[in-house]
């Protein structure tokens, strides 16, 4: 198996070499402020020479502004202070197709003709702009009003359908289910400074190109400007809006100071997150200091070339998605194919008491549509590996629906279960058998007293050598029965999973989208699942999972799973022995059930997370699974800056236990200091069974990891 990971390894890294890279879709021409950008579930600040992708989510905080170009120049959108736009614009040749979502607040867009399709979605409406410029805003009860400045906007609810023609000088007007209002608006009513913020100048617009005999024909017309022009003449403002864009460069520093508990001790923490963005390059470092009660910086984390590796919290280029990308460091979630192999595994488990260096590399290789991508949990240790291939064999062809077929396939591999014990102090000795766990010079008190035993040694046998005691202190097997095992004396114990799976796009627009997959994988000497049929659908505020799956006997689904860290390897002290997740399979029998996901956000102020599953074995027994997730659109509430929290247990056939080993709880909070501080509590729970007697007792079983402190950024 080794080999075969090596071949497909060798296999990608030589296809890769082919790539071409991929253009952004847009990228920022003033960011001033707290603004952030998520890609992929990864939060990040904005900069200037930033680039934008499809898909990109932008959220200006409070006080806070952004405008945002297209590559090809044919149109600006500028949002205003607690607004979140999701970027989502796809090249057609030499045009670019815009159908972004405005989720919450406001912004103004100015629009070219004849250079693609551009519309604005908000939760309950769309808006579809040829030639114009306008304001868009979503208030909190979800009303969503449409002002037009120059041209016609095309405003239709998606709720009833209903379309109106909002032309220059009208509003429109609409919430819910309720008709569009169409009525005339006053332009002294837009603010002052967001006159000013529309009026800013970055640069010039694309203009349409008329043909000659249009120019003859057609009188020219002076451009309508936006309401309530301001020119900003003065030297002193021009030199003050400098000073602001270079606070929001490539260079962005955050931290905090708190406290943490690590095991049953607090630590002050002393945290540097320093960033540093250029183009599609991004490096982030997380640099902290515990120091414990006694003043002193715990040693652990400076004493090996593995950490100070560990110091880099990520070094990116380019997207999943992109013609090439790669990623170094944490991974919160990571999930390969559609999750019979890998669901949800996180590297940061035990972040940041452990920290792993993780990686992810991939692309689209210069053939049949195809794709690759590899990961390594830990860059050092490479224990826990991933891969996973795709091709769309007929992508080139004009086959309905079968074009867009894509097949796949997936492999996951641990070299090791056994290490999934903790070791501190990376001294081959896993922590529960190590005497000194935090000490990489000793593993095991009976050579921590040599010379206490040499004393009753020469006692006993005074006329004996040193030589002799040696012999005897090495190789009695007396002590060594007292001496702790290491890894070595557990030997390997490797697993493999692999799959293959396939995904047929049924409807794809931006008011509904279908699609069908199935997917089958295998547990190396187990049993084997599969997906079929398995449907994905988009709607209004929904995104929705629904799978039938079908298990064999020694099966588990998503075997690298979010507690896979924590589950690779367990010493129950009952008796002393060390079980491997493996271990488990042998009480997973054959089951079938459904299994379903569904993601909303309601009234954009709660956006919830639930996924169950329901699977009955041949006796009709039950084994279920239940994950949820909610987070709170902080925007609405004074002071608030982060709020989340989540729950997950697994194989449980009623939920009458709360914490079980299968368990793990976690949420945080965040309060606004001001600025771009704020104070931030985070918690998180998970549990062991050290004398597998079926429940959770103690403080033994429960392991929790807290933090509090100030983050900052600037």
């Amino acid at each position: 198996m080794n080999k075969k990971i090596i071949f497909l390894v060798f296999f990608i890294i030589i296809n890769l070499v082919g790539l071409n890279a991929i253009d952004s879709v847009a990228y920022p021409l003033k960011v001033k402020g707290n603004v952030d950008l998520t890609r992929n579930l990864e939060s990040s600040a904005l900069k200037l020479g930033d680039e934008l992708y499809n898909g990109d989510e932008v959220e200006t905080k409070a006080e806070s502004y952004a405008a945002i170009q297209f590559e090809d120049k044919s149109s600006i959108v500028k949002l205003f202070p607690n607004t979140i736009l999701n970027i989502r614009t796809e090249k057609e040749g030499e045009k670019y197709n815009k159908r972004s979502l405005l989720k919450m607040g406001e912004l103004w867009a100015k629009v070219e003709k004849g250079t693609g399709k551009f519309e604005i979605e908000t939760p309950t409406t769309v808006a579809s702009v040829k030639g114009t410029n306008f304001i868009l805003k979503v208030a909190e009860d979800g009303t969503t009003e449409l002002l037009t400045f120059e041209g016609e906007v095309l405003f239709q609810n998606k709720i009833t359908g209903q379309t109106e023609v909002i032309s220059a000088g009208q509003r429109g007007m609409t919430s819910g289910d309720q008709p569009i209002i169409v009525a005339p608006f006053d332009p002294g009513e837009i603010e002052e400074s967001q006159s000013e913020f529309i009026n800013e100048d970055y640069g010039t617009i694309q203009e349409e190109v008329v043909p000659e005999t249009e120019i003859e024909e057609t009188p020219i017309e002076a451009p309508v400007e936006a309401p309530e022009v301001i020119e900003e003449e003065e030297e002193e403002e021009e030199e003050e809006e400098e000073a602001d864009d270079s606070t929001s460069g490539p260079f962005n520093m955050g931290g905090g100071v708190g406290s943490v508990m690590l095991g049953e001790e607090i630590y002050t923490q002393i945290r540097l997150m320093p960033e540093l963005t250029f183009g599609k390059f991004g490096l982030g470092l997380d640099i902290d200091l515990m120091i414990d009660s006694n003043g002193d910086v715990r040693k652990e984390d400076w004493d090996s070339f593995e950490d100070f590796v560990n110091k880099i919290y990520y070094l990116r280029y380019g997207e999943r998605g992109d013609a090439f990308y790669g990623r170094l460091g944490g991974f919160k979630s990571y999930t390969l194919g559609h999750g019979l192999v890998m669901k949800d595994y996180s590297n940061m488990l035990r972040y940041p008491e452990y920290k792993q260096i993780g990686i992810q590399l991939g692309g689209k290789l210069p053939v049949a549509g195809m794709t690759a991508e590899l990961f390594t949990a830990n860059a050092v240790k490479n224990e826990i590996l991933g891969g996973r291939l795709t091709i769309q064999p007929l992508g080139n062809t004009s086959i309905p629906l079968l074009s867009k077929l894509v097949f796949g396939g997936t492999i996951a591999h641990d070299r090791n279960q056994v290490k999934g014990l903790l070791d501190s102090d990376d001294d081959d000795y896993p922590d529960h058998f190590d005497d000194f766990p935090y000490d990489e010079d000793w593993h095991n008190e009976v050579d921590y007293d040599i010379n206490e035993y040499r004393n009753i040694y020469f006692e006993l046998f005074s006329s004996n050598t040193e030589e002799q005691f040696l012999d005897w202190f090495l190789n009695s097997p007396t002590l060594n029965d007292l001496r702790n095992p290491s890894f070595a004396d557990f030997g390997e114990d490797d697993i493999t999973v692999f799959g293959v799976d396939y995904e047929l796009p049924f409807v794809q627009n931006p008011l509904f989208t279908l699609s069908h997959y199935g997917e089958a994988a295998q547990i190396d000497g187990h049993g084997m699942g599969f997906i079929f049929p398995g449907f994905y659908s988009k709607f209004l505020i929904f995104h929705m999972n629904l799978e039938y799956r079908i298990y064999q006997d020694d099966f588990m689904p998503a075997f690298f799973d979010q507690l896979y860290d924590e589950q690779r390897a367990v010493v129950y002290t009952d008796i002393d022995s060390v079980l491997t997740k493996e271990s488990l399979l042998e009480d997973m029998t054959k089951s079938h059930g459904w299994y379903g996901a569904l993601t909303t956000n309601i009234l954009n102020f709660l956006f919830i997370t639930v996924a169950y599953e329901d699977m009955y074995d041949d006796n009709d027994d039950n084994s279920r699974s239940l994950w949820g997730k909610a987070n709170l659109d902080t925007k609405m509430i004074p002071k608030l800056s982060k709020a989340e929290i989540g729950y997950s247990q697994t194989g449980f056939d009623k939920l009458s236990e709360f914490k079980t080993p299968n368990t793990i709880v976690n949420g945080s909070l965040g309060y606004s200091l001001g600025g771009s501080t704020q104070l931030v509590g985070s918690y998180q729970e998970r549990y062991v069974d050290l004398n597998n007697d079926g429940e959770i007792k103690g403080t033994d079983e429960t392991i929790t990891s807290m933090s509090i402190g100030v983050e900052f950024s600037f």
